[in-house]
């Protein structure tokens, strides 16, 4: 039809000659031709598919750790306040706040001049006592007195034996001494005053085993269980690190606050931790052998979750089931395989079944 048209102008031109005409027609020819070609080129590049550039990653099992921290209260395992079993006037201290004690050493020493008379008292009474019920002993067996008086001597003595030794119990009990090894740390009574039962006396702490309580959510209940791993920290002393495990766990959950006890024990480092300091709590509620990829390549449809996968150089929509999320990325529990190539970067420009081609793999 080109070729049509500049025949037709060529017969219009009436003022060339037909050299001319002949000259002009090769020239438009030569011109058809390169415009032809070029319509060919063009078609080509149309039909031909451009492919979608896309970094990847290769799925690969590992090692997966999930961890939260709480806080927790220090308790000394071993703390008590000393306190009498009876009245009586303190007549000697001899211990000192501060001072490390062992179990079975005198702390205080209260007033037993009392009980100390009346144990005299009895023991010259129990004497007499003894002799009258020798004596009747030896007339009852030769048959000889009446046996009521040999029963009278007899509970006489034994009613002083065991008075005595109620006397002795209590001048016992003027003697307090220390129930547990520890320190001592708070005095609250001082010498000459009335101590009596149920006074606190005398604070008693042992600082080499110490106990973490803390309340957690019971969302972590069936996470935790006794003897799991539990790294402990102190925001007293950012140096000290101790690993541990979980002594125990509540059975009980708070209705208030959704929470149950959780309970740690550790040995003190050279006693530097102290009751009531707060402790950090570094612990797991998940670790497993997983895949693990972006959480923000993880897309979600009508049908679920999503990922695009690369296979033979196209993109694949690949349906997942995800699990816990760890920092800003997700574990796949199903779905993906190990050594599949998951697209990371350029996702949101691929269809199912686009072209791609691999930018970077990581």
């Amino acid at each position: 039809m080109i070729l049509l048209s500049v025949i037709l102008f060529a017969s219009c031109s009436g003022d060339k000659t037909p050299e001319q005409l002949r000259d002009e027609i090769l020239n438009y020819k030569e011109k058809i031709s390169l415009l032809e070609k070029k319509l060919k080129e063009i078609d080509t590049v149309s039909k031909k598919e451009v492919k979608i550039k896309v970094n990847v990653k290769k799925a690969v099992l590992e090692t997966v750790s999930h961890t939260f921290s709480i806080t927790g209260n220090v308790t000394a395992e071993k703390s008590v306040f000393v306190t009498p079993e009876m009245n009586g006037q303190i007549k000697k201290i001899y211990v000192s706040e501060g001072q490390k004690v062992r179990k079975g050493q005198i702390l205080v020493m209260l007033n037993g001049n009392v009980t100390r008379n009346g144990i005299s008292e009895v023991k010259t009474a129990l004497q007499l006592a003894q002799t009258i019920y020798e004596k009747q002993k030896k007339l009852w067996e030769q048959k000889v007195g009446k046996e009521i008086d040999y029963l009278q001597a007899e509970n006489g003595k034994k009613s002083l034996e065991a008075k005595l030794k109620t006397l002795n119990s209590q001048l016992d009990m003027t003697i307090i001494k220390a129930p547990i090894s520890g320190i001592i740390d708070e005095i609250y009574l001082k010498e000459g005053e009335l101590a009596s039962p149920g006074r606190q006396l005398i604070d008693l702490v042992s600082l080499e085993k110490l106990e973490i309580e803390a309340d957690i959510s019971e969302e972590y209940l069936p996470y935790l269980k006794k003897d799991a791993p539990v790294m402990v920290s102190f925001p007293a002393f950012p140096d000290i690190h101790i690993k541990t495990k979980i002594s125990r766990t509540g059975n009980i959950v708070n209705k208030v606050n959704r929470t149950f006890k959780l309970k740690v024990k550790l040995n003190n480092i050279e006693n530097k931790i102290k009751p009531n300091m707060i402790a950090d709590l570094l612990l797991s509620d998940y670790t497993g052998n997983n895949i693990l990829l972006p959480s923000m390549i993880v897309k979600t449809d009508v049908k679920g979750e999503y990922v695009y996968i690369v296979k033979n150089n196209r993109a694949v929509k690949i349906y997942v089931e995800t699990g816990i999320s760890i920092g800003q990325n997700t574990v796949i529990n199903k779905g993906i395989n190990e050594g599949d190539f998951v697209v990371i970067e350029g996702a949101n420009l691929l269809a199912n079944g686009s072209g791609v081609a691999i930018n970077k793999e990581q």
